[in-house]
Formats: structure tokens, sequence, C-alpha cells
């Protein structure tokens, strides 16, 4: 579907910047948005087709790519997402990583789709962007200041507290591969170290301004597809809950699988016991006893960022999104204490560095102290072991700043286990080479959703968990959580609806995954139809959504050289099962994986035996350009000449 006639929804200008001879110029966005309308999807498509073959993360040819989605600025609800895009820092693939709240709706204000950034700069600077006028600064004065200090040191110099601000901390700085991108308020676009592309540029922020507005094609029709959505909102069971923080349910013995799930201690085990389930979820004394009130981002009609109370005085800071985020990565380090808990994610954001990448690759560190490969002489007189939050807390610091033995995990799990070997790499928890702290074991479809994410290991790409919470609600598809069957066909739905919703801008947690079900993908194509000003149906936009997984795939197989071997869990989920709980014995079974990936592939027109693409399959997609280039490359299943 070519879509020549888009007449709104877009600023309509492309920002690029050149960081290495300082020069700005500006592209036209409609050459790209009439293929892949804007968002995530615009962006994959710039950097497959402007990354040459070879270029590596940490060059300065890379391109880091910023965009918001096509209605984010509108009043659409929910729309505030903003995708970051480059090669990822831990494997030369696809990187990406997705952020909301205000700094993307202020970007299309001052009249951009899309920033893309090439080079790199021989001193820190900072982008600052003020409508029209575009300034390269120097950064000297940022440069060693955590994200919350830079954002006001920048406002504060500009003399604008509107000013949005993305920026980079330490970890991004002393190119941690895992560093992150903050963005108020508590916002973090971690994952594929775009952090970490940003610091070898030496691009410290970007600074945005702006006070225009976005066009609607037809807005009297798109207004009341805004009401109609408002509606649904206030009308969902979810929602009360929701702004209390009670996303995914109380953690009781007879609750849902989900609450079943964790990764205990470096993901020995599947499943967390109650006593520490409470000791970190309990609204009396766990994580959500220091709530104060919800925040949310730009245009959200829901809020679901508790602002929390650190030190019990007058500091305040944003947690993690959900309380079950907070358990995430202490049972992953054996942390039971909800004050610990909430420093490691306030530090992962101050420090700005990925909480996935820190806490899994920290929980390594423990089990290799605990099965004595390493000793306190190589972790700097620290003492390891599973739940001490001092020694954690120092670590963190410490691989932020590249200090001592933070150095040595700063390059992520799989470089540092395969440095210090010893069998270590036998429960380095990573895929495609990046961190990853979900558990595969249990929720089958869960775990495919991680293993076939272009970005390796991240749960938002595809990943379903219950049929009433993700996957194609209100479908004669039916399938169990726990099951093998029917998983493909879920997570091939939902990987596409996610490409959707980043092409849109839209939270998903408002839309196809979390059991909110406020929006779906008939809405999403009523809506873009109505500011756009085309006229798009439910299965054109489901058709660019695969759209969008293909050319990610096509990047991967070109850039990183990703077949169907790099589809399967960690080792560890694949050999030991889960050890207790109600699905003890569960674990990723070989042959079941197999059929599951084979089932995958076919859905996609993917060869089943390499995970190859088809010439077919990309043909039916209208990507014959991407198809010729792989042709090229003796990576598609099917050859042409030109």
């Amino acid at each position: 579907m070519i879509m020549n006639n888009i007449k709104g929804g877009l600023a309509g200008k492309i920002l690029r910047v050149d960081l290495t001879s300082g020069e700005i110029g500006i592209d036209d966005t409609l050459k790209y948005a009439k293929r892949f309308i804007g968002g995530r999807m615009v962006a994959s498509y710039i950097l497959f087709s402007e990354t040459k073959k070879g270029t590596k993360w940490e060059d300065k040819e890379n391109l880091l790519i910023f965009s918001p989605g096509c209605l984010v600025g509108t009043l659409m609800p929910a729309s505030c997402r903003l995708s970051i895009d480059t090669i990822n820092a831990f494997n030369n693939g696809k990187g990406s990583a997705n952020i909301g709240g205000f700094w993307g709706p202020e970007l299309k204000y001052a009249g951009y789709d899309h920033i893309v950034i090439t080079g790199k700069s021989e001193g820190p600077v900072y982008l600052w962007i003020n409508d029209g006028k575009v300034e390269i600064r120097s950064a000297n004065h940022l440069w060693g200041k955590m994200t919350s200090a830079t954002e006001s040191c920048i406002r504060e110099e500009l003399s604008d507290n509107n000013i949005q601000v993305m920026t980079i901390g330490p970890a991004g700085e002393n190119v941690v591969r895992g560093a992150s991108i903050m963005a108020s308020p508590g916002k973090s676009a971690s994952g594929s170290g775009v952090g970490c592309v940003m610091g070898i540029k030496k691009l410290k922020a970007i600074a945005v301004r702006g006070h225009g507005s976005i066009k609607i094609a037809e807005p009297e029709k798109f207004m009341a597809i805004v009401d109609e959505i408002l509606e649904r909102v206030k009308q969902s069971p979810f929602l009360q809950d929701w702004r209390k923080g009670i996303i995914q349910g109380k953690y009781t013995p007879d609750s849902p699988v989900w609450n079943y799930l964790g990764s205990w201690r470096n993901g020995q085990d599947d499943y967390i016991d109650m006593p520490t389930r409470e000791k970190l979820t309990n609204p009396e004394n766990g994580v959500p006893s220091y709530y104060l009130r919800m925040l949310a981002g730009s245009a959200c009609p829901v809020g679901c960022i508790p602002l929390v109370d650190l030190t019990q005085e007058e500091k305040h800071t944003q947690s993690p999104g959900y309380w079950i985020n907070s358990t995430t990565y202490s049972t992953k380090l054996g942390i039971n204490d909800p004050i610990a808990s909430i420093q490691f994610h306030y530090m992962c954001n101050q420090l700005g560095i990925d909480g996935d990448m820190c806490s899994n690759t920290l929980a390594w560190a423990c089990e290799c102290f605990e099965k004595k490969l390493i000793s306190e002489k190589n972790t700097d007189g620290l003492n390891l072991t599973w739940g001490n939050t001092e020694a954690i807390l120092k670590m963190q610091e410490k691989i932020a700043y590249r200090d001592g033995f933070g150095d040595f995990l700063a390059e992520g799990v799989y470089v540092a286990s395969q440095r210090l070997g010893k069998g270590s790499e036998s429960f380095a928890i990573h895929m495609k080479k990046q961190d990853t702290v979900d558990p595969y074991r249990i929720m089958k479809g869960w775990g495919l959703g991680l293993s076939i994410s272009p970005i390796g290991g991240k749960h938002l790409r595809g990943a379903v968990s219950t049929p009433d919470q993700t996957g194609p609600i209100n479908s004669n598809l039916k399938w169990s959580p726990t099951e093998y069957e029917n998983a493909p066909e879920a997570v091939y739905w939902q990987s596409a609806a996610k490409e959707i919703e980043d092409v849109i801008g839209n939270c998903i947690y408002c839309g196809t995954w979390s059991g909110l079900h406020v929006l779906t993908i008939d809405l999403y194509a009523r809506a873009l139809s109505a500011a756009l000003g085309i006229e798009i149906t439910e299965e054109e936009l489901m058709k660019i959504g695969y759209r969008g997984v293909n050319l990610e795939k096509a990047f991967n197989t070109l850039n990183a050289g990703f077949e169907r071997k790099d589809d399967y869990p960690p080792k560890r989920y694949m050999q030991e099962p889960v050890k207790k709980g109600p699905f003890q014995g569960s674990k990723c079974d070989k042959s079941e994986w197999d059929e599951m990936l084979t089932r995958f592939y076919e859905l996609n027109e993917w060869d089943k035996t390499t995970g190859l693409q088809t010439y077919e399959g990309l043909g039916k997609l209208e990507l014959h350009d991407v198809a010729n280039i792989l042709a090229k490359e003796g990576k598609l299943l099917y050859q042409v000449e030109d």
C-alpha cells in the first residue's frame, strides 16, 4: 500500500545532523511516510537503506535516529511514544529503544518528525532545537553530571523550564554497553545500548522547545474517535487498579500464572516464594508503601508511573512503571528490601544505565561469586553474595564509571562470561548477546516473543502472557499461557501490533498489551485515516505492521548474520527446569520449541530451515527493494536478478 495523499498527522521535516562536520540539514518526511507512515518504521528503513555493509555500532557512520510516532503531538489518547533506533551495541544488529513522556510531542511541535544523527564530535556537545533554529552547543560543563542534574542545568542555562531534555548519564559517557537515555519524568530508553551510541558520539543531550502544532486532515471525525476512546477508558474495569499501581493483580497463592513468574538468582528458578513477594509488593510494607501518586505522559488518560518517596523525607523519584518491575531486578539479585529495590531503579535512572543489563550482569557476577569462580580479590573487595544490597549498589556505580571490576562487567554478560570462562558461559543469560532478565520457561508465548524479538530478549516485541491480556482479543484463536499450541499465532499477531503502535506512537498499555484493551487495531486504523486524510483498513494496517517486522529482520540478517540458530532461549532455560512451585519441572523443550519456530516462520513466509526471508513473502509486503538487497548478499531464499 502506497499512501501518496497524506494530508495531516506529520510535522513534515526530518532533521539531519552530522556531529563530525557540524552540518545541519533538512529532509522531507513524506518521501518515507507514503510507504512506512512514521515512527520506528521510517527509522528502520532509513537505517536499513543508509547503513553500509560492515558498519559497526561504534563507527562514526552509525546512525542514531529519534522518531516520535505519527500521531504524537495530537490529541490521540496515549500517543506520547518515541523510538530511538541505531546499530545494536551488543551485536551490531538492529538496535531500538522506546520511551514515553513529553519529549516526542515537543519535537513534533518544533516541526520535526525525526532526527537522524551521524558522525562523532571531538568534544562533548548537546543539540538545542528551538523551533526552526538548531544549534550544536558545547557540553563540557555538563559532562560528568547525572541525568536529572543535566536536565536542570540545560533548562536554567536556556531560561525555560518547559524545554524537554533527553540525556545520557555517566554510563553513556563512559560507553558502558548497556547505557540508556533518560527523559523526565523518570522515563528510560533502555536496551540495545542506545545511550552507549550517544556517548561514543560525545552527544550529552538533546534539548527541544516547540511552539507549533500538528494538522489533522479530518478534525471532526478524528475528535469523535478521540471521544470514543476516552469513553472506553472511563468504562474500563481495570482503570482504577491501574491508577493505584495494581497492574497485574495482587500476589496471592491463587493468583493467575503471571504472578508465579520471576527470575530468582540469575534464573536458577522461575518461582519466587510468597514471603519474598510480600516483602516487595505488599502495600503495607513493600515497594507500594512508598507510593505518593501516579504520573502520566503526554495525552495519556490513565497514568501508570508511580511517584514514590525514596527517602521518607522530601526527596521524590519516579519509580519503575509497575511494582512488578521493582521485583524483577530485585529477585534476579536475591534482594528483598523495598528501599534497596527503589534505590537500584533510581540509580539506574540517574547513572543512565539499562536496569536489565545492570541487574542481569550483576546477577551473573553473584553466581560466579557463589560458585567461587571469582572472589573479593577480583571484585575490588566487595562481597557479591546474593541480597548484599550495599555491595550490589556499590558495584552498580562502579559499572557506570567503568571502575575496577565494574569495567569488566560494563561490556554486558556475554562479553564478561567469554572473558572469564570457567564454565560461566552456561549461566550467562542473554539473547543474541544482549542481557535479558525475563523468565522463559513457564509461559511459552512469552518465551517465544522474547526469543524472536529483533532486538534480543525484550518482551514488548511479541511476547504474550494470557489471552485476556495480550495477543488478538475476541478472536477464535485459543491458547493457554503455559502451552506451546497456538503460541506462534499469538506472537505473530502481537509482533505486528507492536510495530503499528510504534508507528503511531501509542502506549501499548492502553492498547494491545496489558488487559486494558482500550485501543484496538480497528481504532488505530480509523484514527490514522482521519488524522492523515487517507483510507486505511484494519487489514491494511496489519500488513504495514508485518512490513515493519520484516524490515528489522532484514537488517539483522545483513548486519548481524542472525538465522534460526539465534532464536532459541538461553541454554539454562532449555536445560534446567523450574525447581519449585506449581510449575515445577517446566522448561523450554527443544523439540517443542522447534515446532513453534517452524510455525512462526511459516506464518511470516520465512524459510523454515534457516529463518531467512523469501522473495515471495517480502513481495507481498511491497518490500521488493529490500528483497533485492538481501539477494545480492546471498541472504534470500529465492534470489532474483536486477
